[in-house]
C-alpha cells in the first residue's frame, strides 16, 4: 500500500512538472523542453532446465514478473536533468490484503548534465552505460531491474564522427569518516573507463579501456576485517563494424590483465589475470526483410587441471554487459554464473526476418569448453588428470514479436538446450531430461517505434 501511494505521488508530480515546463517555460525559453518517459513490461516464464540442466523429477518453475518505470527529463540549452523510478515485482509476492513490502521501488536513473560547449559536457549521477553491442558495458534491459551505475561521465562528441567518453566511479556503502572498506557484493569499489568511437565511410571503429577495482578483505576468526585493499583488473579491446552493401561484419577483441580478486593463490592473495574474448561474425541481408548471421566467439577459461592454474587465472569476465544477448537465451553462461570456469567457444547461426507487423528470429549455438574439464570418473586416485570431451551442447532459440500498435509490442520465445555429459559435469542435472524455457511478454514503451519495440535479442 505504501509503495503504491509513493508511486502515485511521483506520477502526479511528473505530470505537473511536464505541464509547467511545456506550457510556461517554453514561452520564454524556446530551446527548453520536458518529456515524460513511462513504460510497463510484464513477462510470464516457464523454466525447466534454465541456466542448468533439469534434474530427475524436477518440476518446472512458472511465474510472472513486471516492472513499471516512470521518468522525466528536462532539456535546456546549457543543461539536462532526468530522474526515473521503477517498481519491480513478481506477481503474488505480497498478499492482496497485506501491507506491500515485497515490491522493489527504486531510483533507476537520477542525473544532471552540464554542457560546457556544444561538443563537451559532463553527466553525473545514476545512469545506464551502453556501448557498442553491450558486451562489456550494457543496460541489461532484459532484466526487470536493468543495470545502472553511479558515475561521472565526461563526453566529447564531434558531429557523430568522433566520440569520446571517460567515466569515473567510486563506491561506498554509506557516508564514511574513518574507513573505506566496501562490503557490497558483486559490485566494483571503483571503476574508470575510456571509450572512443570513430566513424568512417563504411567502417566504424571503437576502443575501450576499463580499470575495474574490486574490494579485497582479510578477516580474523571472529569475522573482523584485518586487511582491506583494492585489486585492479584491466580490460582493453577494439571493435570494428564494416558495411559493404548487403554484407556486413563485426569483429572484436578484448584482453584482460591485472589481478582477479575473486580467485586466490595458495598464499591467500589474488591471482594474476591473463584472459581474452575474441569474436567475429558476418551478416548477409539478401533482401531488406531477411538477415543471416554466421559467427563465433571464444572466451578463455581455466583448466580444471589445477596444477596448471596455481598462480594465474585465464577466465575472461564480460563484467557489466548485457550477457543475455550472447551465448544463448537460456543463460547457461556468464549470467550470474560460469565465472572463473572453463570458458566458452560458441559457434552460432542466426536467421532474422521482419514482415510488416511481425518479426521472427531463430538462433542456433554450438557450445564447447575453452579449457579442459576434469573427468571425475576416470581420474585416478594418484591424481592423474583425465579430460572429458570439450563439447557442451547445442541450444536453439526461437523469438517471435508482434507490433500490436505504435509503442506496444508482444514478444514470445522458446528455447531448448541439448546438453552433453561435459555440461552436466560442470553444471549438474541430467542429460536425458528435457531442458527448455519459454516466455510471453508485453512491452508498452510509447517512445520506441517498431521494430525496436521489443527488447534486444
Amino acid at each position: 500500500m505504501k509503495t503504491k501511494i509513493i508511486f502515485s505521488k511521483i506520477m502526479l508530480i511528473a505530470f505537473v512538472l511536464s505541464y509547467f515546463f511545456s506550457s510556461g517555460q517554453n514561452q520564454t525559453q524556446p530551446e527548453a523542453s520536458g518529456a515524460i518517459n513511462i513504460q510497463y513490461m510484464v513477462r510470464s516464464e516457464y523454466r525447466h532446465g534454465f541456466q542448468a540442466l533439469a534434474d530427475t523429477n524436477q518440476k518446472p518453475g512458472i511465474f510472472t514478473s513486471q516492472r513499471a518505470r516512470l521518468g522525466y527529463q528536462y532539456n535546456a540549452k546549457r543543461f539536462r536533468v532526468a530522474a526515473a523510478v521503477q517498481d519491480v515485482r513478481v506477481w503474488g509476492s505480497s498478499n492482496n490484503l497485506s501491507v506491500d513490502t515485497m515490491g522493489r521501488l527504486s531510483l533507476f536513473e537520477g542525473w544532471g548534465e552540464l554542457m560546457f560547449t556544444p561538443k563537451f559536457s559532463i553527466k553525473a549521477g545514476r545512469q545506464t552505460l551502453s556501448y557498442d553491442d553491450d558486451r562489456i558495458l550494457g543496460s541489461l534491459d532484459w532484466a526487470m531491474q536493468g543495470r545502472r551505475h553511479d558515475v561521472a561521465l565526461l563526453k566529447y562528441v564531434n558531429d557523430s564522427v568522433l566520440t569520446v567518453h571517460a567515466g569515473f566511479a567510486y563506491n561506498q556503502d554509506k557516508e564514511q569518516s574513518k574507513a573505506n572498506i566496501y562490503y557490497q557484493k558483486n559490485n566494483y569499489k571503483s571503476m574508470q573507463f575510456l571509450w572512443l568511437f570513430r566513424q568512417f565511410k563504411k567502417i566504424n571503429v571503437s576502443a575501450l579501456f576499463l580499470n575495474n577495482g574490486l574490494q579485497y578483505m582479510e578477516t580474523d576468526t571472529a569475522g573482523k576485517v584485518t586487511y582491506g585493499a583494492q585489486y585492479f583488473s584491466q580490460t582493453a579491446g577494439v571493435r570494428s563494424q564494416m558495411i559493404f552493401g548487403k554484407i556486413s561484419s563485426i569483429i572484436y577483441f578484448y584482453y584482460q590483465f591485472g589481478k582477479n580478486a575473486a580467485t586466490l593463490k595458495a598464499s591467500g592473495h589474488p591471482k594474476d589475470l591473463a584472459a581474452y574474448d575474441v569474436s567475429a561474425e558476418i551478416i548477409y541481408k539478401p533482401i531488406t526483410a531477411l538477415g543471416i548471421t554466421l559467427g563465433a566467439e571464444m572466451l578463455s577459461g581455466n583448466s580444471q587441471d589445477t596444477t596448471t592454474t596455481a598462480t594465474k587465472t585465464s577466465a575472461f569476465s564480460p563484467l557489466y554487459g548485457t550477457n543475455h544477448r550472447f551465448n544463448g537465451y537460456m543463460d547457461y553462461f556468464y549470467v550470474l554464473n560460469h565465472a572463473n570456469s572453463v570458458g566458452l567457444n560458441d559457434i552460432y547461426m542466426k536467421l532474422n526476418t521482419v514482415f510488416k507487423k511481425f518479426s521472427a528470429s531463430l538462433n542456433g549455438h554450438y557450445f564447447m569448453a575453452n579449457a579442459a574439464i576434469k573427468d571425475a570418473a576416470q581420474t585416478t586416485s594418484t591424481g592423474s588428470f583425465v579430460a572429458m570431451p570439450n563439447y557442451l551442447g547445442v541450444e536453439l532459440d526461437l523469438t517471435l514479436a508482434y507490433n500490436f500498435t505504435e509503442g506496444v509490442g508482444i514478444q514470445a520465445g522458446y528455447s531448448q538446450m541439448f546438453g552433453s555429459e561435459s555440461l552436466r559435469a560442470i553444471r549438474g542435472g541430467r542429460v536425458d531430461e528435457t531442458s527448455n524455457w519459454a516466455y510471453l511478454m508485453i512491452l508498452i514503451r510509447p517512445a520506441i517505434k517498431w521494430p525496436k519495440t521489443g527488447l534486444k535479442t
